[in-house]
């Protein structure tokens, strides 16, 4: 089975969020962390977003 590099990032962002639920986690951070495109990863999450599946909050 083929799974895309979308699909395949977004587990690993989403995966990152839920280590560490405690605190928010920057796009940047999770990039990083993960090896994963920062603006790609960008993408990824506008359609979490959309999907209901994460939170956001512009600034600290």
């Amino acid at each position: 089975m083929q799974i895309s590099a979308k699909a395949d990032y977004a587990v690993r962002a989403l995966a990152e969020l839920a280590a560490d639920a405690a605190r928010p986690l920057t796009c940047e951070a999770i990039a990083t962390s993960q090896d994963i495109p920062f603006r790609f990863l960008k993408s990824v999450f506008r359609d979490l977003r959309a999907a209901g599946l994460v939170r956001s909050q512009r600034g600290c």
